[in-house]
């Protein structure tokens, strides 16, 4: 290297650099493991559900949403805690928006990021309710198969919506230093409660369901 290059040569520069680099491989990394982590979840769903529609084709099988006197008939409390949900996943995806804008306010943010938080701790709050109420009125986990498939996905549901705060714990810390990561952050966690949201209402729609959808989906899966 000449003498020339050696005086103009701007170290810092390539030292900044490589930290851009460095970040930008982290981000990468995190979103490869958040995809990896969203495709296990999938897959233990799926086997699951495979085992509840086999399940459901035994005779001893009981609906829980068909009469007054099952347990999911008055589904109130549901639909509440899937609003409870809704509100969560909007208020990430209103925080996700605001942190691309730098000339937003961290107010702003740091507000709907609390708020995403607090209708997540609801939601889990509501379930526990729910499964209080459940008890309560004799439907025992125990009691037949159906029910126990319901707190089973439930339970699941809850326990990874539970894992999901820890990570908005996280995001919030590094939102309220205003750190540079703060983007990514968020944007990672919008994408697993857009990713909860959307396993919450496949649930839900399932677990309601007619006796009938139960046969119809598991002849359609040679599962009969």
């Amino acid at each position: 290297m000449s003498m020339h290059g050696s005086l103009t040569d701007k170290p810092w520069e390539q030292i900044s650099g490589a930290a851009a680099d460095s970040i930008e491989d982290k981000v990468k990394t995190r979103r490869i493991g958040l995809r990896v982590l969203l495709a296990v979840i999938c897959m233990l769903f799926f086997l699951f559900l495979v085992a509840f529609l086999m399940r459901s084709q035994y005779p001893d099988w009981r609906p829980l949403a068909e009469e007054p006197s099952h347990p999911l008939y008055n589904k109130q409390i549901l639909w509440l805690n899937t609003a409870y949900l809704i509100l969560a996943s909007v208020f990430m995806q209103w925080s996700r928006v605001v942190a691309r804008k730098s000339n937003m306010s961290a107010v702003v943010m740091q507000g709907t990021l609390a708020l995403a938080g607090v209708f997540s701790v609801a939601f889990v709050t509501g379930q526990l309710m729910f499964w209080q109420t459940l008890q309560s009125r004799g439907f025992t986990v125990d009691l037949n198969p159906a029910i126990s498939f319901f707190y089973l996905f439930t339970g699941l549901h809850a326990a990874h919506v539970i894992i999901g705060l820890l990570a908005w714990l996280t995001a919030f810390f590094v939102a309220f230093k205003r750190h540079p990561k703060m983007q990514h952050y968020i944007e990672l966690c919008a994408i697993y409660w857009h990713f909860l949201l959307g396993l919450w209402a496949g649930l839900f729609i399932l677990l309601v369901s007619k006796p009938e959808t139960y046969d119809a989906i598991a002849a359609f899966c040679g599962l009969r």
